[in-house]
């Protein structure tokens, strides 16, 4: 991974500085710089360079609400393979549920690798090919593109075959009947290792590349110190 430091233009006028490139509907994860064991994600409604960010107010826990755990926290933001990370802090409500935060001045800009493998442990459901035959497998690792896959070694498959997934992903999304192509398969003594690639329908893979997305922006901020301000 390559790390940039970046100065954003505070003033919030036209400059050669550079700006963040919020997406709005986009997720922001936050953590509270007073209390780390905080850490939540919102959704970006809107920014103004230099100025404010706006966001749905989020919470750190079901009773309590965000100004009032945390005026300073640190944020996270992935945009395409670069991942924004820098702190902000509470400014203002604009009205109900929404917020406006600071606009950083300092942002560190991650470059992260494309279709990083996630590991997980999930019984997945697995429609073999055309025929009418369910079985249970456990999924071992996912990606934006694609996924591992354990089965029973008394199946037979080899690559080009196309299955079918249904699952829930580790933050409760149900994915179903994703269509997959085999693209490798390992044979152990007690199962075999099947490497898929996922090819729609298109709303199942925005499902999965939403969490992969969410993952790994969480996981920058516990990788490294916040040595930015």
């Amino acid at each position: 991974m390559q790390n940039t430091h970046l100065k954003t233009d505070a003033a919030g006028v036209a400059s050669d500085l550079y700006m963040i490139p919020f997406q709005l509907g986009s997720d922001l994860v936050l953590k509270s710089v007073s209390n780390p064991a905080f850490k939540t994600k919102t959704t970006i409604y809107g920014a103004v360079p230099g100025r404010v960010i706006i966001i749905e107010e989020p919470l750190f826990s079901v009773n309590d609400r965000f100004a009032g755990l945390s005026l300073e926290f640190v944020c996270a933001y992935l945009h395409g393979n670069h991942l924004f990370k820098f702190k902000s802090k509470f400014i203002k409500h604009l009205f109900k549920n929404v917020i406006g935060i600071a606009y950083p001045i300092d942002v560190e800009r991650v470059q992260i690798r494309s279709n990083t493998r996630i590991p997980v442990n999930i019984e997945t459901e697995v429609v073999l090919g055309t025929r009418d035959r369910t079985i249970s497998g456990r999924m071992a690792d996912i990606s934006e593109g694609g996924c591992l896959l354990e089965l029973p070694r008394s199946i037979y498959t080899q690559s080009g075959s196309q299955f079918k997934l249904s699952f829930i992903l580790p933050d409760t999304r149900s994915i179903y009947n994703l269509a997959c192509t085999v693209m490798r398969v390992r044979h152990l003594s007690d199962k075999i290792i099947v490497g898929l690639r996922f090819s729609g329908p298109p709303q199942a893979i925005m499902e999965v590349e939403k969490f992969c997305k969410l993952y790994v922006t969480a996981l920058a901020l516990e990788a490294s110190p916040d040595t930015y301000s």
